[in-house]
């Protein structure tokens, strides 16, 4: 089947995109039209270990894609300090805040060892979704994929706490 225009990468920077979401789980046999949308709202970064990507409470303005390295969740607990909640591996998502109102994020990141982010600008996205149900229709099964994983692996974690 031949690509249309719309599924065929503009740049090299879009076909590199393209690569690295194929890589992930998430972005992994989405339709090539939805790779090419995906990858033209998304900017590449690397940060070091200790770096806080977002912050608890401050606008999620990216959704991230973690391409190597890890990030953990915290959380601050009043008189315990900051908890981490959850950590997140290559091919999983963060700042999933970013597509959910108030759009405020739920918890602080932070890079455990330097990570590599494949990260979609949140209003961009947002944007792109109300106008295309169809890639709303293939990104947000995605994204309930990612947290529903999230709820689960907090749940065991929660219950190994409390049976300490």
């Amino acid at each position: 089947m031949p690509q249309t225009e719309s599924s065929t990468p503009r740049t090299e920077h879009d076909a590199e995109f393209v690569a690295l979401l194929n890589a992930t789980w998430f972005g992994a046999n989405l339709p090539p039209e939805t790779q090419v949308r995906l990858a033209a709202l998304s900017r590449r970064y690397q940060a070091p270990a200790g770096t806080t990507l977002l912050t608890e409470g401050q606008l999620a303005n990216e959704l991230g894609i973690v391409l190597s390295g890890r990030v953990s969740l915290r959380t601050l607990v009043p008189e315990q300090g900051w908890i981490t909640i959850l950590t997140v591996e290559p091919g999983d998502i963060f700042g999933q805040s970013a597509l959910v109102p108030p759009y405020r994020s739920t918890s602080t990141v932070v890079a455990l060892q330097p990570v590599d982010v494949l990260a979609m600008d949140g209003p961009g996205l947002r944007a792109a979704l109300s106008a295309d149900h169809d890639l709303a229709a293939v990104l947000y099964p995605r994204v309930l994929q990612a947290l529903a994983r999230r709820l689960n692996a907090t749940r065991l974690q929660m219950l190994d706490l409390f049976a300490r």
